[in-house]
């Protein structure tokens, strides 16, 4: 009897083995696999302040200690980020950042990108029928969820409520999530919803992204 009970726990350790090394595969396809902390360059942000209280540089090193911070306590605190701002600020380099870390350390990630999390929940809608469906079961119990490039999706009623379930349902089961987007906290209440707002401003850290495309900067360097 003990026996057996040893070889089902191996197999399980083995299964959840395999699993982690295929969520490594598919997160180093989806991210390209290189992002590091220690590869965010501070000095495509402007050291200077302007009229604001602190410089685009000075945010962004903030910004990055938090997302480290995040990523390297991730098991003892968890918890939901909002990264909001124009394209080309990094937003989704310093997701993948935090996604491979917190992969790497044994957790559950699931990244993608808003419009597929949609299109998988809406397929699964329709299926209702079958069994619970594999993917969407992902979303709602992995670790950490990281929603990229929210907005860029169709709008509609299904996504409007699809997107304030799975936050208030991850919120309830103390699952971490994190939201890149273009769009700013105000802008999500009005495209999405009220409560959706509410929650996001309530139980999310918000990290604004300020600068100047990096694209467009690493053109103008003549930079690949």
């Amino acid at each position: 009897h003990c026996r057996s009970v040893v070889e089902s726990l191996e197999g399980q350790r083995e299964a959840q083995q395999e699993e982690l090394e295929q969520q490594k595969k598919e997160l180093a396809v989806l991210t390209g696999g290189k992002e590091s902390f220690s590869q965010f360059r501070l000095d495509y942000y402007s050291p200077d302040r302007g009229s604001l209280s602190r410089s685009p540089r000075e945010t962004m090193e903030h910004h990055l200690a938090v997302c480290r911070r995040y990523a390297d306590r991730f098991g003892n605190e968890g918890g939901n980020l909002l990264l909001f701002g124009a394209p080309g600020l990094g937003k989704t380099f310093l997701s993948a950042c935090i996604a491979r870390v917190v992969s790497e350390d044994g957790y559950s990630v699931v990244y993608d990108t808003a419009s597929h999390i949609f299109s998988l929940l809406e397929d699964a809608k329709f299926r209702r029928g079958d069994e619970d469906d594999e993917e969407t079961r992902r979303l709602d119990q992995c670790d950490l969820l990281i929603i990229d490039d929210l907005g860029t999706e169709m709008n509609s009623t299904f996504v409007q409520s699809a997107l304030y379930q799975l936050i208030n349902g991850r919120l309830l089961g103390m699952k971490s999530t994190i939201i890149s987007t273009n769009l700013t906290p105000e802008d999500i209440g009005r495209r999405y919803s009220q409560q959706v707002y509410s929650r996001i401003e309530g139980e999310y850290t918000i990290l604004p992204f300020i600068g100047t495309d990096i694209r467009q900067l690493k053109r103008q360097r003549g930079e690949k």
